[in-house]
C-alpha cells in the first residue's frame, strides 16, 4: 500500500486570502486598537492619534510580514527578550600567570660555540627575519 508523503509542512496555510491566521489576526487586533483610539481621543487630538496609529501599524506590520534569516520577527523578538533577560554564563576567564625570565646573559663567545655545534649537526641558521621566515615555511 502506497501511502503519500506530505510535503510543504514548514509553510502556514492561507486562511484570509494570503494571509495565515496569525497573520490577520495580528492586522485585524492592530486595525481594531486603532479604530478604538480614534473614536476615544482620535477626533479630539489628532496629532497623538496619528503617532500611535503609525507606531502600531508599523509594529503590526513587522510582526505579521518581516522575516529575518527565515524567522518571523516574533520569534526573533522571542530570543532577543530571551538573550536579555537570561543570566550570562562566561567560562573563560584569564588568570594572572607567574611570569619567568631568564637571566642567564649568552656572551659572544657562547653563541658562537651554539653556531660551530649547529654547524656540526648540519643546521644552517642565518640571522635576518627573512632568512627566520625562510626557515619556517615548509616546503613540498
Amino acid at each position: 500500500m502506497q501511502y503519500r508523503i506530505p510535503q510543504f509542512i514548514e509553510e502556514e496555510s492561507k486562511i484570509a486570502g494570503p494571509l495565515t491566521l496569525k497573520q490577520a489576526m495580528i492586522v485585524g487586533i492592530s486595525g481594531g486598537v486603532i479604530f478604538t483610539m480614534y473614536f476615544s481621543f482620535g477626533e479630539n487630538n489628532m496629532f497623538l492619534f496619528l503617532v500611535l496609529s503609525g507606531i502600531i501599524t508599523g509594529g503590526a506590520i513587522a510582526m505579521a510580514f518581516l522575516k529575518i534569516d527565515g524567522r518571523p520577527f516574533m520569534q526573533m523578538m522571542g530570543h532577543f527578550a530571551n538573550f536579555s533577560i537570561m543570566p550570562k554564563l562566561y567560562l573563560w576567564q584569564r588568570k594572572e600567570a607567574p611570569v619567568f625570565l631568564k637571566t642567564e646573559l649568552k656572551t659572544p663567545i657562547d653563541l658562537e660555540k651554539e653556531e660551530r655545534e649547529n654547524r656540526l649537526k648540519g643546521l644552517v641558521i642565518r640571522k635576518g627575519k627573512l632568512n627566520d621566515l625562510r626557515n619556517k615555511i615548509d616546503f613540498s
